[in-house]
């Protein structure tokens, strides 16, 4: 890479191009699809010497997957291209769409990564004229076109020389709404946007001030949520959401400490006439980047809108753990794309994410705060936050002590009086309700957030709270799988899998109190503090879906055939059948107010028990 900056630099910058096409691995690669999938491999990418990233990410500007061998099978190229790509947003924080090329045998298909799909050309054929001149077109335009062409954003860079990302924040504030935007410095990336579609959410730790980089106050949030193309409603707006709870909460008197709090945001612009959204992410394929193949663009989709896919069953079987859940569909229908706009909030307080925590005791106190939070929202602002998740519940520190903060209201909505919640698929697979996964007519209410909080905690009592204790669980799962073939680690199936396949695994595993104590519970960590967290998820568990003070119709996971015989005497001629949907019948106000109520004492109980054990420890 130097060696081509240096030449660069020494050449003529006019008729240079911006970015070369360079070979970077090549030989047998194994991939997790199919059998017999040893192919000769080659893949290059498009790389800018000048470009400024951090030292250690991926450098590269658009990945080209070359299937070498004649028969060259798409299945199997697009798989490694979405696993290659997936870097690209991890590495990348500035990445705001990605381009790929596959090339199996003589056969080029061009694609374009967007939030919720993959938008592929047809074949383009090497061997023909045509073919060959679309693709050279594309080549040169990668290496030519301006940055934003590429996917990055214009307005989050990279220093060298400071070792720190320059964010542009939007400049609507709580008092003015045409405030020109901020300019903020992180060193350090929280969340990665690790996932090929969805959201894409990122958050740095960031201050206003450089010579403050590493003592930072703000935390910066970017994120590519849902919108209506056109509409001022600010119902799905993150921002006029979280300022509508501060002040509703602080006209009733209640200290908003424990709740985030926006200090400036809005939706990220290109220039000065550009907001940054679909359209614009779009743009590119209708422009000179990609002419030559528009005519032929289709869409590869996702199976949902949502911001997580599955894949379908022939390619889940030998997915690793590391791809990208998507579905791929090579019949290049046109779908309807989903609308979603670039939004960047920065908030406070600044809080530390739930693996930073340092015991179970910790995490009790803070996922008690932060249901308290939930509940106080539902009740008084009107809001149902509808995505609980390890990554949306962060640690703060205040007189000494630790508190939970709930944050990420992007899938948050107004309830109104009544609650009721249109049935919307929201969230991450692995904490989603099973009504959420099934995509079912149930209205989505606070149950579907407690049975979220129920995941939450049974995933951090079997792989462990920290970095250190989830990447000991790593390790040992997979030496058991090298050794195992057959082997299955716990919850696995909460992780991996179709919508539906994940749904149906939880429901497995909650079915009754054996079935959830042999697949999920026996599994916890032995470790101090995790009885404790082990009790939590059993009287939770216990509490939302087996109430010991609610009948047998109210209780379970599994819907309930009830045969009524026909009566001798009476004039019906056939036997009565009705069909009770325990999650229906919890829906009712009473027994949903009567579930509520005991989930959040248990949790009350619970908070002073870890207060107890982490702050006044039996001399024990």
């Amino acid at each position: 890479m130097k060696e081509l900056r240096d030449e660069l630099n020494a050449s003529d910058a006019a008729s240079n191009p911006k970015r070369f096409l360079l070979v970077c691995g090549s030989g047998q690669m194994q991939t997790e699809v199919g059998e017999d999938s040893s192919l000769n491999d080659l893949v290059y990418m498009v790389v800018d010497p000048s470009a400024n990233q951090p030292k250690n990410a991926n450098p590269a500007s658009a990945v080209l997957f070359v299937k070498t061998e004649k028969s060259g099978r798409q299945d199997l190229a697009y798989c490694q291209l979405i696993h290659d790509t997936r870097s690209l947003y991890a590495d990348q924080p500035n990445r705001r769409f990605a381009w790929g090329v596959t090339i199996c045998a003589t056969l080029v298909r061009v694609v374009l990564f967007e939030n919720d799909r993959m938008i592929s050309s047809k074949d383009m054929d090497m061997t023909t004229s045509t073919g060959l001149s679309a693709y050279v077109k594309f080549i040169v335009s990668l290496c030519f076109c301006e940055e934003h062409q590429l996917g990055y954003d214009p307005s989050m860079t990279w220093c060298s020389e400071n070792k720190y990302w320059i964010i542009k924040c939007p400049g609507r504030t709580p008092d003015n709404d045409d405030e020109q935007p901020a300019t903020y410095y992180a060193r350090d990336l929280v969340f990665v946007a690790d996932h090929l579609f969805g959201r894409h959410t990122r958050g740095f730790y960031a201050s206003a001030d450089p010579e403050l980089v590493d003592q930072p106050d703000t935390f910066i949030k970017d994120a590519w949520p849902h919108a209506e193309r056109g509409s001022e409603d600010t119902s799905r707006n993150e921002l006029a959401i979280l300022q509508d709870i501060v002040q509703q909460l602080e006209k009733r008197g209640i200290d908003t400490t424990d709740y985030v709090r926006p200090v400036r945001g809005g939706t990220v612009r290109l220039d000065d006439d550009n907001d940054d959204n679909t359209d614009t992410v779009l743009d590119p394929v209708a422009g000179d980047i990609e002419v030559a193949a528009a005519p032929q663009m289709g869409t590869i989709a996702e199976d949902d809108e949502t911001d997580s896919g599955s894949l379908p069953t022939e390619l889940a079987a030998g997915r690793g753990k590391d791809d990208e859940a998507c579905a791929i569909d090579d019949s290049s229908r046109v779908e309807v794309i989903p609308y979603r706009v670039h939004r960047r909030l920065a908030l406070k307080p600044i809080g530390k994410p739930l693996y930073a925590l340092s015991s179970p005791y910790e995490l009790i106190i803070v996922l008690a705060d932060a249901m308290t939070a939930h509940s106080k929202i539902l009740n008084l602002c009107g809001y149902l936050h509808r995505d609980i998740s390890t990554n949306n519940i962060l640690a703060i520190e205040v007189d000494g002590r630790v508190r939970g903060v709930l944050i990420d209201f992007d899938c948050a909505i107004k309830v109104g009086s009544q609650r009721r919640v249109r049935a919307e698929r929201t969230g991450t697979p692995s904490f989603m309700s099973i009504n959420n996964l099934r995509n079912s007519s149930v209205e989505r209410s606070e149950l579907d957030d407690w049975e979220s909080l129920l995941y939450v905690v049974c995933w951090l009592g079997v792989h462990g709270i920290s970095e250190e204790e989830q990447s000991k669980y790593q390790a040992d799962i997979e030496r058991k799988c090298r050794t195992d073939k057959d082997f299955k680690p716990p919850l696995y199936k909460w992780e991996y899998g179709t919508f539906e396949e994940v749904a149906d695994s939880k429901a497995r595993c909650l079915e009754d109190v054996g079935t959830f104590t042999s697949s999920v519970l026996d599994h916890f960590k032995t470790d101090p503090g995790y009885d404790m967290l082990n009790d939590l998820a059993f009287d939770l568990y216990q509490w939302l879906l087996f109430n010991i003070q609610l009948d047998h119709s109210y209780k379970g996971v599994a819907k309930v055939t009830n045969f009524h015989c026909r009566q001798p005497g009476t004039r019906a001629n056939r036997n009565a059948i009705t069909i009770e949907d325990p999650f229906v019948k919890r829906l009712e106000k009473e027994a949903r107010d009567k579930i509520n109520g005991d989930l959040m004492t248990t949790m009350a109980q619970f908070k002073d028990a870890a207060t107890n054990a982490l702050y006044n420890p039996s001399p024990n």
